[in-house]
């Protein structure tokens, strides 16, 4: 199969990357898409849309749902208020919400978030609409393979340069979601994609003190994009080469030219399909040490009743993780917030001994502050080492060191949730209960799973925005 089976329009020329973007995927019959691709769409929505539901639950990340509701009303779900917004408001409210416990899904191989950027705008503008869920669905197809091929082209610089790839080179994708649903013609498109890239943002200062604002990256790269189609479509004109140009994107945020590259760039031929669910609510650069830890406590090895027993855990890993989850040691073996633990190996490390594993409760006040937690990451250390997996898969090597001297090796090549070692349509449907639930009931969540299910039914679409709507989370 060719790399990229979408049909190019003879309407708009690849002489840029804009034009290349946006020529793969105008016109596109949405019945050309495969069915596995339009059900791994749905299967985002719904990973997407419960890990949303229990930061709403937890009442994390409704700093932006609090200010959309605070203008009133609008054709927009803000997702588990009972309230409605504009689009843009409530594409920004719900995408903080879908990031802000840092359990959304990723597409590895380009290291973004996609799923809390364009779900949330696609199901802001669809509903705003009242698009058809095959439509909504297809528009999202769309924007995965977009953000999959802007990403593709440099993972990783952007956040060695400091900037959250899925911030910046999510308004791209949002812009291509709301492009096709709002009905761009191809010159409006390209347009649009120009505008957004003065829109692109996400600074990772957060990493200096745990601070909440990465939460707001995936809602401000979703409403932009859906602003950015809007002045496009009333002749606002942007830059055709917004990222292959001297002060283009690519230059800009990751430092890297693009310009010789793009064109021969390829990738997976429905990236959606390569979406990877999250099983635990961190970095996904703890995922592979996390399951390394449970991998050396199932095999008796380690034991949360005898941490006494342990002198030492040596993690190898991928020199980009370093500055991530391992660095600066201080800070990684004492976090002081909630998002200071979800970026520390040490300390995910030693409450998933603790405890047999992660979940939204893990980073409660009291886990913080447990000193059985703190005395087991003053015990870790890493070395870098160029695993081969890396970036296609997340991987880790782990090393126990016992009192006694015996060492013990748990390498996890491909961590849970990537292509490599998949979660399946029913592991994604308990961990959409497990998060579900708590906000709406055991009754509520399995209904709107089901309506989820069907929501490229005729009405699908319209019986699933009206339960929604009508969900509002008691918070504590």
């Amino acid at each position: 199969m060719a790399a990229n089976p979408l049909p190019s329009s003879p309407r708009a020329a690849p002489g840029t990357l804009s034009a290349r973007l946006v020529a793969d995927w105008h016109g596109l019959d949405t019945r050309r898409i495969p069915a596995t691709a339009m059900a791994h769409a749905a299967l985002c929505v719904k990973d997407t849309l419960g890990v949303a539901l229990a930061a709403r639950k937890l009442a994390v990340g409704t700093a932006a749902s609090a200010v959309a509701l605070e203008t009133g009303g609008g054709p927009a779900t803000v997702w588990g208020s009972g309230g409605t917004a504009s689009p843009e408001d409530a594409a920004l409210a719900n995408g903080m919400l879908a990031h802000a416990l840092d359990f959304d899904d990723t597409h590895a191989a380009a290291i973004m978030h996609s799923s809390a950027v364009v779900v949330p705008a696609a199901l802001a503008l669809g509903e705003s609409m009242r698009a058809p869920g095959r439509e909504i669905l297809a528009s999202l197809v769309i924007g995965y393979q977009v953000a999959a091929r802007l990403g593709r082209l440099a993972p990783g610089p952007f956040q060695d340069n400091g900037f959250q790839a899925t911030s910046v080179l999510g308004a791209f994708a949002a812009t291509a979601v709301a492009s096709r649903l709002l009905g761009l013609s191809p010159e409006e498109a390209v347009s649009a994609l120009g505008i957004a890239g003065s829109m692109a943002s996400g600074l990772m200062a957060y990493l200096s003190d745990g601070s909440d604002a990465k939460q707001l990256h995936p809602g401000w790269a979703a409403m932009s994009g859906i602003r950015a189609a809007r002045l496009a479509r009333a002749g606002f004109r942007g830059p055709r080469e917004v990222f292959e140009c001297d002060k283009g994107v690519f230059r800009s945020f990751a430092r890297v030219d693009v310009s010789g590259t793009w064109r021969t760039a390829g990738g997976a031929p429905w990236e959606v399909e390569l979406m990877a669910p999250k099983p635990y609510p961190a970095c996904l650069c703890v995922h592979a040490p996390v399951q390394a830890v449970l991998a050396l406590r199932e095999r008796g090895i380690i034991d949360p009743a005898r941490v006494d027993r342990i002198a030492a855990f040596e993690c190898d890993v991928p020199e980009w993780y370093v500055g991530l989850v391992f660095e600066p040691v201080a800070a990684k073996r004492a976090p002081r917030t909630p998002y200071e633990a979800r970026f520390s190996a040490p300390w995910t490390m030693a409450r998933a001994l603790l405890d047999g594993g992660l979940d939204v409760w893990s980073f409660s006040p009291a886990k913080l502050a447990d000193p059985a937690a703190l005395d087991l990451c003053a015990l870790t250390s890493y070395r870098v080492e160029a695993l081969p997996e890396f970036p296609a898969a997340f991987p880790a090597r782990v090393t126990v060191t016992l009192t006694d001297g015996t060492r013990h090796v748990a390498y996890v090549a491909h961590n849970l949730g990537t292509p490599g070692n998949p979660m399946t349509a029913a592991d994604i449907h308990r961990k959409f209960i497990t998060c579900a639930a708590p906000a709406c009931g055991a009754q509520g969540a399995e209904h709107l799973s089901a309506l989820l299910d069907n929501i490229e039914e005729d009405d699908g679409a319209a019986a699933f925005f009206a339960a929604l709507r009508s969900l509002e989370v008691a918070q504590p």
